[in-house]
């Protein structure tokens, strides 16, 4: 039969049961229309008595899809048994696009993002087709069949004699890329025992991905030996060291030199401060001075904090690295890290004030620099605790991110300069109900008047008549500030704090003078 006799006129799709109910479908008279209307509806005695010449064989529709590609395509399961039982039908014919039927099965979507069924794709292997053609997106049936997750049609191939080294053109990815760290260690150990090549890529995304401690093993028995000198990313190293894996050992008895991404600064940081302290000990005796690097680093630019996903913060680890040799560095690094999440982390992990401020004490007295973001962190979570109080002594460098909001009133105790004139300028720097916030402690006209008319201030609260005595109050610790900050030429917070608690007056009178005392 020739090309222009086997093809029909219409496409299978048309061969659809409830169009010949409303008598749309296309005619039935010629066989080969037939021949697909039955395959389409797992007809097999009509198959039997049609395909009675092997010339019936090459029928396609008018997409170019062979009886058998249709049967897979369509998920036909009666008409694709009975096709490829048939001893010499020919299930490696292709289509106008040039796939074989093993091509269709492993080709698109069936529906709505679901992939064919695997049977398909498993019989014609096992039936012999060809599993050395490549599709156009430059994929081997190997790596399809991955793809889609048909672990038992990958065995298959594998044992086949597929190509368990190529390379997708379209992706760069081998099939040990493909399987590592989906957690099918059999089909790791298939690949590697049919000439599958593992490199150290291959073992630090099985840790990188949590792939299961036997795939790792295995990976790492077959790459790392006394005698390998490979590199090995410093993450990969820690998250080992930090889960107390045995491989962790197997490989720092072997010569590695370590990567460094620099990008994970302070991700490395964070697994080295919630790791076992003995591994994280024979880290820096070995690499001490790669971490030294990695930490310098931090000073060239803003460095962001990547948060611990749950891990506590162990003191003894920091002052592990704070007493070795990687101290100056160290807090070097806390010092230029953007400690907001940081801190956030810890709260979240539901450390107390009583430990964070022992946290911040230690680390003030290694030299920790202290940041205007430290001071608006505290006071969101504790307000104006004692670690709050201790940090308004020390030097703060100013400067905040402008996409974070302030707490106006912290903004007022620890910044001398901040005054009310300050504030009308930009009062969208500020949380929401930052004008309420100030009407506690200030009696402007403004802010009442701002208050009444603004929805998104926090909260709504009607204007008052004052009594005369907190108005004066007010107006004498307004006055005594600018004349105290005058008097001393005070320039920072910690200046006018010591200078504060010098005073032989009222501890009552000083809260009134550093905002602690709500006037109203």
């Amino acid at each position: 039969m020739s090309s222009s006799d086997s093809d029909d006129s219409y496409s299978h799709d048309e061969y659809w049961l409830n169009d010949y109910e409303e008598g749309n479908g296309p005619p039935l008279i010629k066989k080969k229309s037939r021949l697909i209307c039955a395959v389409l509806h797992n007809q097999v005695e009509i198959l039997r008595d049609l395909l009675d010449s092997p010339k019936w064989y090459n029928v396609h529709d008018s997409w170019g899809y062979s009886l058998l590609q249709i049967a897979a395509r369509q998920e036909r399961y009666k008409s694709f048994k009975y096709l490829l039982s048939i001893p010499d039908f020919p299930f490696d014919i292709v289509t106008k696009q040039g796939t074989t039927a093993l091509g269709v099965a492993l080709d698109s979507y069936m529906y709505n993002d679901i992939w064919r069924e695997e049977y398909f794709t498993y019989e014609l292997i096992k039936k012999g087709a060809c599993i050395d053609e490549v599709y156009f997106q430059g994929e081997s049936p190997l790596a399809r069949a991955l793809e889609r997750h048909y672990y038992k049609s990958a065995r298959l191939l594998i044992r086949r004699g597929a190509d368990v080294n190529c390379v997708n053109s379209n992706r760069n990815e081998s099939p040990l890329d493909m399987t590592v760290n989906r957690n099918q260690i059999e089909l790791v150990m298939t690949l590697l025992a049919y000439g599958a090549q593992p490199t150290v890529y291959h073992f630090e995304r099985s840790v990188f991905y949590n792939g299961s401690f036997e795939e790792q093993e295995t990976l790492c028995l077959y790459i790392f030996d006394q005698y390998s000198n490979l590199e090995l990313r410093l993450d990969v190293l820690l998250k080992l060291a930090e889960a107390k894996s045995p491989l962790f050992y197997h490989i720092l008895k072997c010569p590695i030199k370590i990567t460094i991404q620099y990008e994970y600064l302070s991700l490395y940081f964070r697994i080295m401060c919630s790791m076992n302290i003995d591994c994280l000990r024979l880290v820096i005796q070995k690499f001490g001075h790669s971490i030294n690097e990695l930490f310098s680093r931090s000073v060239l630019s803003d460095t962001d904090y990547t948060g611990g996903d749950g891990k506590p913060i162990y003191l003894r680890n920091l002052n592990l690295m704070l007493e070795s040799e990687l101290k100056s560095t160290a807090i070097t690094f806390i010092n230029n890290v953007n400690r907001s999440e940081l801190f956030q982390d810890l709260i979240e992990l539901g450390y107390k004030e009583t430990a964070i401020t022992q946290l911040y004490c230690y680390l003030l007295s290694y030299g920790l620099n202290i940041a205007e973001l430290d001071l608006q962190i505290i006071y969101k979570k504790f307000g104006c605790c004692e670690l709050f109080k201790i940090l308004l002594h020390m030097d703060v460098q100013m400067g905040i991110p402008k996409v974070y909001i302030k707490n106006v009133i912290a903004v007022f105790m620890y910044d001398i300069n901040m005054n009310l004139d300050r504030f009308f300028q930009k009062p969208y720097n500020y949380c929401k109900n930052s004008i309420n916030e100030l009407r506690r402690y200030f009696f402007h006209p403004k802010l009442n008047e701002m208050s009444c008319h603004n929805d998104e201030t926090g909260g709504y609260l009607p204007e008052r008549d004052f009594q005369e005595m907190p108005r004066l109050t007010e107006l004498a610790r307004n006055i005594f500030r600018k004349f105290f900050i005058k008097k001393f030429k005070i320039k920072t917070c910690s200046e006018f704090y010591s200078r504060l608690n010098d005073l032989a007056i009222s501890n009552l009178y000083k809260k009134i003078i550093n905002y602690e005392t709500i006037l109203y």
